[in-house]
């Protein structure tokens, strides 16, 4: 006799991802328990040191360092940086934050740093870094080696060279790309780079929105709404061409490259 017709044997969907297979063990950075704020806003152990730039204070937040990770620039590098950058082009942007990443961070979410536009730190007894724009810097481990597909479109392949052009070695293996760094290849990429990256960021923020909006909260709603509509392309150009021409002068006055800056332990608060 013919079996009877069963449905279940004509779903292409059985088994795959569609249907929802995997979805219990997939690889997620997970939410912290009773938190509003994003995963990168929940600091852990951390010290709080203030330092001040042409007269104008900055807060560094610098997390205790694990899995054989380090911060690669000290506070008073990035002090000494930010005093040889046009007050204007930080403007509001008063806390850096050197973070220390969880193992799966790394791994599902690995950047050399990042621009929070709006932070809650939950730093309750400083209001000043509270909620507020903040630069983060993301400790790395010098020993590591990165893997990348050999197949680069023209925005990795430029990505490359600026790595290159940072210290880290380059090699092939196969299909994939190598990427060793070193502690001083790492200084390069988030001194001399991220941080003007990031910086960058900010500018174009500041002469998008905060600027041309001033005290016009419906105005900046708008123009808020208007500057992230744009293409993550177009927000990634302005920055890198910001970083290339402010670099390129630091270069050309004297200022960069420099020595490291042993951190100066005046005055840390502990939280």
């Amino acid at each position: 006799m013919k079996a009877g017709f069963n449905p279940a044997r004509r779903n292409r969907n059985i088994g795959t991802a569609r249907q929802g297979h995997g979805k219990d063990n997939k690889l997620v950075i997970p939410a912290v328990c009773g938190e509003a704020r994003r995963w990168a806003e929940i600091l852990g152990p951390h010290r709080v040191f203030q330092r001040s730039a042409e007269g104008r204070e900055i807060i560094f937040i610098v997390e205790e360092t694990s899995a054989g990770c380090v911060h690669a620039c000290t506070v008073d590098d990035i002090r000494h940086l930010l005093a040889n950058i046009p007050l204007q082009d930080w403007d509001g942007l008063d806390t850096v934050v050197l973070r220390q990443s969880t193992r799966k961070q790394r791994v599902l979410n690995p950047v050399w740093g990042r621009l929070f536009y709006s932070a809650d730190l939950g730093l309750p007894r400083r209001a000043t870094v509270r909620l507020g724009p903040a630069v983060m810097l993301e400790a790395q481990d010098p020993k590591a080696v990165i893997e990348w597909s050999s197949s680069l479109d023209p925005v990795a392949v430029a990505e490359l060279e600026r790595l290159r052009a940072d210290g880290h070695e380059i090699s092939r293996n196969g299909r994939s790309l190598r990427i060793s760094t070193t502690p001083a290849s790492l200084r390069a990429t988030q001194l001399y780079r991220t941080l003007l990256h990031e910086i960058g960021h900010w500018v174009d923020y500041l002469e998008k929105v905060e600027r041309p909006a001033g005290d016009d909260d419906a105005k900046w709603a708008e123009l808020n709404k208007a500057y992230f509509s744009q293409s993550k392309d177009e927000r990634e150009a302005f920055a890198h061409r910001y970083a290339d021409a402010t670099r390129d002068r630091l270069v050309k006055i004297g200022v960069l490259p420099f020595e490291p800056r042993p951190l100066l332990m005046k005055k840390p608060s502990l939280s």
